[in-house]
C-alpha cells in the first residue's frame, strides 16, 4: 500500500520528459540574455516574471524582481508586486494523493515584504500607490495573526476544558488592547503617508476604503476621519467627504442584519470595531435570541425615529453650511439632498418594495412613507436655497442646479423668473453663457407647451440669445462663440425669410473671424466644483467643446435648401465653403478640434462635392450665358467643364491636406479622398 501511495505523489516540477526540462531552461536563458541585450526592458521583464510563475520557476523570481528594482527603481508597481510575492510566498510542492491534494506554502515572509515597501517608499516618497499598499500590508498582516488567534482561542484551556464564560469577560480588555497594538503599525504608516502627501484628500479616503476591505478596522477609520477633520476643516472637499462618511455609516448601523452561525474571525467582525455579543455573560441565551425577534418591529420605529431626528448626515450639513459659507459648499448640499429626494422617490415607485425599503430604511421617519421622506427633503432644499439667497451667495453653478430643482418640480414659471433675474445681475463671466443658454432651452420648451394650455414664455429664444449676444462682449470668445452658434441653431429652424437670411449671413461672417487662432475648437469653461463621477450635468454644454463644425454644415445645408434663385444660390453656397475652406485657417488642419470636429469636417467636405457633382454644368464664365454662336457655346461648355473640374480637384486635395494633418489615425480617409481624386481626373 506504501509503494502505492508514492507511485501516486506528483510532483509540481515533474515534467513529460528531459527535453521539457531543456526547453524551459532554453526559455530561462532567451528571456535572460533579452533583459541584457535590450537593458531591461519594463514590459519583458514582467513577462518573463509571469512566464515563471506559470511554470512554477518560483527560485527565479526574486532575481527577477531584484533586477528589475535595480533599473526600474522609480516603478511603484514593481515594487509592489515584488513585495506581493515576498508576504504571500508561493506553493513549493503540490502533491496529489487519490482525491488529496496536499500543498506546502513557503517563501512567505512579512520582514522581507515590509524591507521592500520601506526601500520603495524612500526612492518614491510621493506614490500615493506605495503608500496605500504598505498600508494594505499591514493590515493584511493584522488580520493572519487574529485569524490565529481566534482559532487559538477556540481551543482547549490550560485545564483542557472548554473556556467559560468568565473567562472570556476576563480576557475581555486584554483583547482591546490587542486590538489597538495590532492597528499601530497602520496608524504610523498613514501619519507618514499623509506627512509626504499632505493636500490631497483623495488620497486619504483611499485609505478608508482599504480599512473597509477588513474587520474590525472601525477605530482606524475614526482615526482617518480625524485626521480630515482637523487639516480639512475649513474646506469643502472635507465637509463632503466627512458628511458622506457619515450617511454611509449611518445607513450601516440601520441596516445592519445580525449574523448567526458563522465561526471563525470574519464572522465576528463588527462594522464598529467590537466583538459580537450574543455569547458573552449570560445563561439564558435562547430567551435573549427570543425576545431579539419579538423586539424587532419597536426597535425598527425606535431607529426611525433617530434617523428623522438626528441623522448625522444632515447635522454635518448644517454645520458644514455655517463653517463655509460658500456657493461651492451650498451646491455640494443641494446635490446631497437632491440626490437623497430622488433615491426615496425612486423607492416610492419600485414594485419591489422589500429591496427598496431595505435601501432607504435609514432615510425614512416615523410615520412616514418614502414619499414623505422626500417631501421632507424637498423642504430641507427649498430652505438651502432660500437662504443662500438671503446671504447673497451665488454662482452659475448653483443657480443652475436649482434651476434643474424647479423643473423636476415641475415649476417651468419660477425656473424662467430666476434665470431671468441671475443674468440681468451677474457679472461678465464666461460661464454666464449656460445661463442664457438654460433659459432659451426653457423659453423654448415652455412654447411648445403653451399649445396644450400651459404658460406661455416671457421671451422666445431667439430674443433671449440675440440680448445674450450683444450683453457679451467679442473679446470673450468663448461665451459669444458659444451663444453666437446657438442662435444660428435657432434661427435656422424657422420659416426661410429675407431678414432671417441677412442675420443667418451676419452671423456666420461672425463665426468665421471668432474661428481663427490657432486653436480652433472653443473650449467652454467646466465648473472646478464638480467631481469626475458627477460630470458637468447642464444641457447643452456636452463635453466642453463647441463644435463649430457641426453649425458650418448646418449652414451650408439651410443655405442649399432655402434658396430662391438657382445661379444666386450656387453662388451663395460656394461662398459659404470658400471663406471656411480657403479663407480661414479653420479648415487648414486637424489642430486643435476634437474628433468629434474632425468626424463633422468629413461631413462638410461630402457635402461640399456632393454639391459641386450635382451642379456640374451651372458654373457661369464671365456672367454671360445667352451667346447663340455654336462656336462659343461649345467655348463655353469647355470653360465651364474645366472651371468645375478645378474646383473639385481643389475640394478633394483640401480634403487630403486636411486629414494627413491629423496623421495616421485618418490614413483610410485620405486614401478614399485619393481615389476620388485619382478616378475624377482620369475618367472619361
Amino acid at each position: 500500500g506504501d509503494d502505492n501511495t508514492k507511485h501516486n505523489k506528483k510532483h509540481a516540477y515533474q515534467t513529460s520528459g528531459p527535453g521539457d526540462s531543456h526547453i524551459l531552461s532554453h526559455t530561462h536563458f532567451l528571456y535572460q540574455r533579452t533583459l541584457k541585450k535590450f537593458h531591461y526592458p519594463l514590459d519583458v521583464l514582467l513577462n518573463y516574471a509571469q512566464f515563471s510563475k506559470d511554470y512554477k520557476s518560483f527560485h527565479m523570481l526574486s532575481r527577477i524582481y531584484a533586477e528589475g528594482l535595480q533599473h526600474h527603481p522609480r516603478e511603484a508597481g514593481l515594487w509592489i508586486e515584488a513585495a506581493s510575492f515576498e508576504y504571500f510566498g508561493y506553493v513549493a510542492q503540490d502533491y496529489e494523493n487519490g482525491n488529496k491534494i496536499n500543498s506546502k506554502v513557503v517563501g512567505s515572509s512579512i520582514q522581507n515584504a515590509r524591507v521592500l515597501m520601506q526601500r520603495g517608499l524612500r526612492i518614491n516618497k510621493t506614490s500615493a500607490d506605495l503608500w496605500q499598499q504598505y498600508f494594505a500590508l499591514e493590515l493584511h498582516y493584522v488580520q493572519k495573526l487574529r485569524g490565529r488567534r481566534e482559532i487559538l482561542e477556540l481551543g482547549l484551556n490550560e485545564d483542557g476544558m472548554l473556556p467559560s464564560a468568565s473567562e472570556d469577560e476576563s480576557d475581555d480588555e486584554e483583547a482591546r488592547a490587542g486590538k489597538m497594538s495590532t492597528l499601530l503599525p497602520s496608524q504610523i504608516i498613514f501619519k507618514n503617508a499623509i506627512k509626504a502627501i499632505p493636500d490631497d484628500i483623495q488620497f486619504r479616503l483611499r485609505f478608508v476604503e482599504a480599512c473597509r476591505m477588513f474587520p474590525h478596522t472601525k477605530q482606524l477609520e475614526e482615526y482617518i476621519m480625524e485626521s480630515v477633520t482637523q487639516d480639512f476643516g475649513k474646506s469643502v472637499e472635507g465637509w463632503v467627504a466627512r458628511i458622506s462618511y457619515a450617511e454611509e455609516e449611518w445607513q450601516k448601523k440601520i441596516t445592519k442584519k445580525e449574523k448567526r452561525g458563522v465561526m471563525g474571525f470574519l464572522g465576528k467582525a463588527d462594522d464598529n470595531g467590537s466583538e459580537n455579543d450574543g455569547n458573552n455573560g449570560s445563561n439564558d441565551g435562547d430567551e435573549s435570541d427570543g425576545r431579539a425577534k419579538d423586539d424587532r418591529p419597536p426597535k425598527k420605529a425606535r431607529v426611525e425615529t433617530e434617523s428623522k431626528t438626528s441623522d448625522p448626515a444632515l447635522i454635518l450639513l448644517q454645520e458644514a453650511l455655517q463653517a463655509v459659507s460658500t456657493p461651492n459648499m451650498y451646491l455640494e448640499g443641494a446635490r446631497f439632498l437632491r440626490l437623497r429626494i430622488q433615491r426615496l422617490l425612486d423607492n416610492d415607485e419600485s414594485s419591489d418594495e422589500d429591496e427598496a425599503e431595505e435601501d432607504v430604511s435609514h432615510l425614512i421617519g416615523k410615520d412616514e412613507d418614502a414619499n414623505g421622506a422626500a417631501q421632507r427633503h424637498a423642504h430641507l432644499l427649498e430652505e438651502l436655497y432660500e437662504n443662500a439667497k438671503k446671504k447673497n451667495i451665488s454662482s452659475t453653478n448653483l443657480t443652475l442646479d436649482h434651476v434643474d430643482y424647479l423643473l423636476s418640480a415641475g415649476q417651468s414659471e419660477k425656473a424662467e423668473e430666476l434665470l431671468s433675474n441671475a443674468v440681468s445681475a451677474s457679472t461678465t463671466d464666461t460661464n454666464d453663457a449656460r445661463l442664457w443658454l438654460r433659459w432659451a432651452e426653457i423659453s423654448q420648451q415652455m412654447e411648445e407647451a403653451a399649445s396644450s394650455g400651459m404658460a406661455s414664455p416671457s421671451s422666445s429664444p431667439t430674443r433671449i440669445l440675440r440680448r445674450a449676444l450683444k450683453l457679451t462682449p467679442i473679446h470673450d470668445r468663448q461665451a459669444h462663440t458659444l451663444i453666437l452658434t446657438e442662435l444660428m441653431q435657432y434661427l435656422m429652424v424657422q420659416p426661410s425669410l429675407p431678414k432671417t437670411s441677412e442675420e443667418l449671413n451676419s452671423l456666420f461672417q461672425k463665426l468665421i473671424l471668432l474661428s481663427q487662432g490657432s486653436i480652433c475648437s472653443i473650449n467652454v469653461k467646466k465648473s472646478k466644483f464638480v467631481d469626475g463621477d458627477e460630470g458637468d450635468d447642464e444641457e447643452g454644454i456636452g463635453d466642453g467643446k463647441v463644435n463649430l463644425a457641426t453649425t458650418f454644415v448646418a449652414y451650408l445645408e439651410y443655405a442649399m435648401l432655402n434658396g430662391t434663385d438657382e445661379a444666386t444660390d450656387i453662388d451663395a453656397v460656394r461662398s459659404i465653403y470658400t471663406s471656411i475652406l480657403y479663407h480661414s485657417n479653420y479648415g487648414k488642419s486637424c489642430s486643435g478640434k476634437t474628433e468629434e470636429e474632425v468626424l463633422a469636417m468629413k461631413t462638410f467636405f461630402d457635402v461640399c462635392l456632393q454639391f459641386e457633382l450635382a451642379n456640374r454644368n451651372s458654373s457661369t464664365v464671365g456672367g454671360d450665358t445667352s451667346s447663340s454662336s455654336l462656336i462659343k457655346n461649345k467655348k463655353d461648355r469647355k470653360e465651364k467643364k474645366k472651371a468645375w473640374k478645378m474646383r473639385l480637384c481643389k475640394l478633394y486635395e483640401t480634403a487630403i491636406g486636411f486629414y494627413e494633418s491629423g496623421g495616421s489615425f485618418w490614413r483610410n480617409v485620405v486614401d478614399e479622398y485619393q481615389r476620388d481624386l485619382h478616378d475624377m481626373k482620369y475618367s472619361f
